[in-house]
């Protein structure tokens, strides 16, 4: 075997996707630099020479994203219709959960497909740790009978520069909200998203104010990207005709790890809802406030603790609310938040009354869980 890895990424034009590709290579650069690294496309099965590569490194390691899913293999990860034809181990970092009521209730009986159980028992059995994003994840594997897992936070979190140190304490210049996608299927969402911009806006009229979009804009860049319908960047779009119309600026960063870096570092505070650029912020030690709009965000909180909003009270998640929502467009399986936008401006104002206080303790969580990251890095074969 040769002294490397396969990391499966799933990069495609969401910039946090590139972002823990970029962050995950920095840490096997600092931690494990006896292991040159070789990126392969997560959605894509192996052809042969890619099988070739694989079985002559001394890992495959599945890495970030919103992966734990009940069709995560073959679904998520393509890999080989045998998967006897793997033969190193195989180990995730810093997977994650998927699910848009987020309660840690469902974490107690989190559905896997019997494909995706034989696939997390070859992980678990692979003779090393294998690691997830958060504690929800954790709590999934768990009671499925999983407990070879440990929670490395995901690997974005981690920045050389930053760790260890005091927090930038805030001079807010500049303030952006990034946009989520749940307004895409739900009005409630939608309403509570433009009700907390236009709020925003009129808070930091001052300021250097603007919307953020972490998909692709493009119609054709971003179809070209995803196995997804024109609906999701058709809203997309009204959403920045809407934004227009009331003069907000916004921006598209998508597309590359660089982007969200280049943009956010130029940041003083971000609200909204894209999980990544809170845990940019955070990786950095700026002031976030991360409005949640299902598990994945919910699950950040107990990871580095810092500022999560409740973006929605409640979600349906019934067989008969999934039947009602195909065939009628109009119902909405969504409890928006109404009191959200007095809650965001609550929390601005304690938050600098408090000295920062919740930004200076996500430095410290982070910090510590670093800790854990490394362990399990350094476990790796």
């Amino acid at each position: 075997m040769k002294n490397q890895y396969v990391i499966l990424t799933g990069g495609k034009n969401n910039a946090g996707d590139f972002l823990i590709k970029y962050r995950a290579k920095k840490l096997f650069e600092n931690i494990r630099e006896d292991r040159k690294i070789i990126d392969l496309n997560a959605w894509e099965k192996f052809d042969k020479d890619q099988l070739k590569i694989v079985n002559e490194s001394k890992a495959l390691i599945l890495m970030g994203g919103p992966s734990l899913q009940k069709d995560m293999y073959p679904g998520i990860y393509k890999l080989t219709e045998k998967l006897e034809d793997i033969n190193p181990p195989i180990i995730s970092m810093g997977i994650g959960w998927k699910s848009i009521s987020g309660t840690w209730r469902d974490t107690y009986e989190y559905p896997f497909s019997n494909n995706s159980l034989k696939f997390l028992d070859r992980i678990n059995n692979s003779g090393y740790l294998s690691s997830v994003r958060d504690y929800h994840s954790l709590n999934s594997l768990r009671f499925n009978g999983f407990e070879k897992f440990l929670m490395t936070g995901c690997p974005a979190y981690y920045d050389f520069n930053s760790l260890n140190k005091d927090i930038i304490t805030p001079n807010i210049r500049k303030v952006s909200f990034s946009l989520g996608v749940s307004f895409i299927e739900s009005k409630s969402m939608e309403r509570v998203m433009k009700d907390n911009i236009l709020k925003c806006r009129d808070i930091f009229q001052d300021k250097d104010f603007e919307v953020v979009f972490h998909h692709s804009l493009n119609r054709d860049t971003f179809l070209s990207t995803h196995n997804a319908t024109s609906i999701h960047v058709e809203m997309h779009n009204r959403f920045a005709n809407w934004l227009e119309e009331h003069n907000i600026k916004y921006v598209d960063i998508s597309g590359s790890a660089e982007n969200l870096m280049n943009y956010y570092s130029n940041v003083d505070l971000h609200i909204g809802y894209r999980v990544h650029a809170h845990i940019f912020m955070n990786s950095i030690s700026k002031f976030s406030i991360l409005i949640s709009e299902d598990g994945r965000s919910k699950a950040t909180k107990d990871v580095i603790g810092g500022i999560v909003l409740d973006g929605y009270f409640s979600f349906k998640d019934t067989f008969l609310s999934k039947v009602i929502s195909k065939f009628c467009k109009t119902f909405d399986r969504f409890e928006a938040n109404e009191y959200l936008s007095k809650e965001l401006r609550s929390n601005l104002l304690y938050e600098k009354n408090i000295d920062y206080t919740r930004i200076k303790n996500s430095r410290k969580m982070i910090d510590n869980n670093f800790e854990i990251m490394k362990k399990f890095l350094k476990q790796l074969p």
